[in-house]
């Protein structure tokens, strides 16, 4: 499947439709929180909903769902990014930082006040990409609340926001649907891919299994366990394989690599039937349990574990690369 499958704007997925009523109740009972907190891992559609909620809240015409038309002006100005009651923040390049100056450009400019008389709304995503001080300034604006202007910070790790931040929102936590609920949403939105192999790759998550499906992840992943599997074998060299990796997207490759170890892990110390990442390659994997050294295997688990941490953030990521595959070229018994 070579397009991304669109996804309604207008309702919330599936999984979502508790936090969706508990949202709505709360304003029809007055009670909206002005500041709202949307957790959980990376693929459970936060981003979606935040988005979602803010469309609602502008809407001109809103549906007897609580959902947004999508046709109204507002609707219209809001998917355009040009609302004057609405503002995105997010960092001027991914992976960077948001900077104390964006966030006061929204504060000290009056912006806080709806333009229209409705509601004013702000999302910040992600919310832990604040540096110290935007969190700071930040802060200040959380503690003296605006009427009818609501916040909605989005983060797949909430853990590095500011207690104090996090203290002063209402937290909206998301989990992943069940396989059942998963399977079948995924299956309205690829029809060329094994959606339980694409969910057991994004732990659960439909939104990041239906990116592995549609951005060719899964081919990717492939051709890297043929590379760890020649590295084991001798018959490719771990400095060339390290070269190529260096090139790719560093989240992934530690996600492959780290999910490639655990399961090994897994099936040495498990049984036939002991539950794996990645489904697809259980043959290969018991096969190679057998060859494998437990301690080096958990040594090189925690150096992974070390890497999701700093690798792309350290100034030769191919030595480091290198490293862990020279590990992974010794990890056999003998």
């Amino acid at each position: 499947m070579s397009d991304t499958p669109v996804i309604n704007k207008c309702t919330p997925l599936p999984w979502q439709m508790n936090q969706w009523q508990r949202l709505f109740e709360a304003k029809k009972d007055n009670r909206l929180p002005h500041a709202l907190l949307l957790t959980g891992s990376a693929g459970l559609g936060k981003s979606h909903f935040a988005h979602l909620l803010a469309a609602s809240l502008l809407c001109n015409s809103l549906q007897e769902t609580d959902t947004p038309c999508g046709v109204c002006k507002g609707c219209r100005l809001v998917d355009a990014d040009t609302h004057p009651d609405y503002t995105l923040i997010t960092p001027e390049e991914p992976g960077k930082a948001i900077k104390i100056d964006t966030i006061r450009q929204f504060t000290q400019r009056g912006s806080l006040t709806s333009q229209s008389g409705g509601f004013k709304v702000i999302i910040i995503e992600p919310a832990d990409a604040l540096n110290t001080a935007a969190a700071n300034s930040l802060l200040k604006t959380l503690e003296e609340p605006v009427d009818r202007t609501v916040m909605i910070l989005v983060s797949a790790s909430a853990g590095k926001l500011p207690a104090t931040i996090r203290s002063r929102c209402q937290q909206y936590h998301f989990t992943p649907p069940t396989a059942t609920t998963a399977v079948a949403w995924l299956n309205e939105h690829v029809n060329d891919s094994d959606p339980s192999l694409l969910l057991s790759l994004a732990s659960g998550a439909p939104l990041l299994a239906l990116k592995y499906a549609t951005e060719g992840a899964l081919a990717e992943r492939t051709k890297m366990i043929e590379e760890l599997t020649g590295i084991f074998k001798k018959t490719d060299n771990p400095i060339s394989i390290a070269l190529r990796w260096s090139q790719l997207d560093q989240g992934s490759v530690v996600k492959w690599f780290s999910g490639w170890v655990i399961d090994l892990i897994r099936v040495k110390i498990g049984s036939e039937s002991a539950a794996i990442i990645n489904i697809d390659q259980r043959e290969r994997l018991h096969a190679l349990s057998r060859k494998v050294n437990s301690k080096k295997l958990y040594a090189l688990m925690d150096r992974l574990f070390e890497a999701n941490r700093t690798l792309g953030a350290q100034l030769n990521t191919q030595m480091q690369l290198e490293s862990l595959l020279l590990d992974w070229a010794d990890i056999g018994v003998e």
